[in-house]
């Protein structure tokens, strides 16, 4: 009789990405996402840029990942609940523009 395995999903953490060497010794910048996501105005002008590129997938991804970063705060603050922030843009989700707008309105402001 064989053993089924059983794998955990790993919540996602940007901080526990691994930090990558190159092969000649040369460090880079430590770029932190987190940190990225936390600031409201790049992420004000990273949701412009790609509405003015007309590139809705970017607007989709970069709406995605600040959530997944600030999915409690937004929240709290947009006065919705933390399973209708997090289903609003998920593959099964089907959010209204309200809900859309009030989740943007809190990224930007």
């Amino acid at each position: 009789m064989t053993r089924k395995g059983t794998l955990k999903k790993q919540p996602f953490c940007l901080e526990s990405m691994p930090i990558l060497k190159n092969k000649k010794g040369n460090f880079s910048i430590s770029h932190r996402p987190q940190a990225f996501f936390k600031s409201h105005k790049k992420v004000a002008e990273a949701l412009l840029q790609s509405l003015e590129d007309n590139d809705a997938g970017a607007f989709l991804e970069i709406l995605d990942t600040y959530l997944q970063v600030n999915r409690t705060q937004v929240a709290h603050e947009t006065l919705l609940s933390r399973t209708t922030v997090q289903k609003a843009l998920s593959k099964t989700g089907n959010p209204t523009i309200r809900t859309i707008a009030k989740i943007v309105h809190q990224a930007v402001a």
